[in-house]
């Protein structure tokens, strides 16, 4: 029970991470809408697998969540960084959240919480970072909290705590353009 309270808190923080992120005013008005040419699957950068199935950053969300099936959980909201709604599929330990493009909804992050699935590297929640740095090498980045990696279009951190990842995130680079 104290593990799902912690997991659930954790979940909760990223999510108003991710929504203050997403919300705060820019300066610029093309952060708000995604680069022409996105919706295409960033093979380049860092691909995730899920029951079978690749998934990637920016990569059209419905053929994906089709071959996944029917999430745990599901959640929609008004976009405040695009035009039309955010969604949320949780399938367990995964979080997929989307980005709309005109008719399509884009995947924006794939979160996992728990050690139930790990990278195709074979990291996991629990995995030590010095764990991470071998499979990865040097971080593109680096706090005391967190290794970055980037590649092509995909940002992928490792969120440590006590030296052990605590969650792991591939995230699309639509938001920082």
């Amino acid at each position: 029970m104290k593990k799902l309270m912690k997991t659930v808190s954790l979940v909760l923080a990223l999510c108003l991470a991710l929504a203050l992120t997403a919300c705060g005013e820019t300066e610029d008005s093309e952060k708000t809408n995604p680069p022409s040419g996105s919706g295409t699957t960033q093979t380049a950068g860092y691909i995730f697998k899920f029951k079978g199935v690749e998934i990637a950053v920016d990569a059209d969300l419905a053929p994906i969540v089709a071959a996944l099936g029917e999430p745990t959980d599901y959640y929609d909201s008004d976009s405040c960084a695009f035009q039309g709604k955010d969604k949320v599929w949780t399938y367990g330990g995964v979080i997929l959240r989307s980005y709309p493009e005109g008719d399509k909804d884009l995947l924006l992050s794939v979160d996992i919480m728990d050690d139930s699935v790990s990278t195709p590297e074979g990291i996991y929640v629990g995995s030590s970072t010095d764990d991470v740095t071998a499979k990865y090498g040097a971080p593109t980045s680096e706090t005391d909290a967190s290794l970055s990696y980037v590649k092509g279009g995909c940002t992928l951190s490792f969120f440590t705590r006590d030296g052990k990842v605590a969650t792991i995130a591939y995230r699309s680079q639509v938001l920082d353009e």
